[in-house]
């Protein structure tokens, strides 16, 4: 078993969590399940379990593409549609991972997915900075330094490679994102069964 897939198995936890908190807007949540699939399938790509290298690459870019919009979405327009409906969320899912293949295979620019990743943590980062949310901040931070990382090549040590860091930063991004999510004014009330 490789770091890549121990480090996407702590991905695919966290990720998963954010999923199953009801208080997070229904956005975050729905980004959050395309990172923890995209994790999982890493999981079983990189452990050698069931190696679906093509499988894993078209859930990274559909979660390139789309998964950090949600988020972003859900972050700095917490209570629009698009952030707390189900239709509405659902919509910008579809047409945002139909809008990234589309430009992937048609125009051929591969790194379309990870450039409107890029775009959307940095409008958080501005988002969080100008209103002073420090989780939201260091969260959105933690993605972008991860992305950065990742797109360089840096390696800190010869224990972890690239993709590495890229799972560890992004699982402590979203993390930091869950708390910020929780503790704010318009997170949802915790459901009563």
């Amino acid at each position: 078993m490789t770091s890549l897939a121990i480090t996407d198995g702590l991905l695919c936890l966290v990720a998963a969590a954010a999923v199953a908190n009801s208080r997070l807007p229904l956005a975050f949540r729905m980004g959050s399940a395309l990172l923890a699939v995209t994790a999982g399938l890493g999981v079983l790509r990189f452990s050698d379990l069931l190696p679906l290298p093509t499988l894993h690459g078209f859930f990274s870019a559909f979660s390139a593409s789309s998964a950090f919009l949600l988020m972003a979405v859900s972050t700095i327009w917490t209570s629009s549609a698009g952030a707390t409906r189900a239709k509405y969320a659902s919509i910008l899912l579809i047409v945002s991972g139909a809008v990234g293949f589309v430009i992937t295979d048609l125009f051929e620019l591969t790194r379309f997915g990870q450039v409107v990743a890029v775009l959307c943590v940095l409008q958080t980062i501005v988002y969080a900075a100008r209103h002073r949310l420090l989780s939201a901040l260091m969260g959105a931070v933690a993605l972008e330094l991860g992305f950065i990382l990742f797109a360089t090549g840096q390696r800190f040590s010869n224990l972890l490679q690239p993709g590495d860091l890229l799972h560890l930063l992004t699982a402590a991004g979203l993390a930091l994102l869950v708390r910020y999510h929780r503790r704010s004014p318009h997170a949802s009330p915790v459901r009563s069964r």
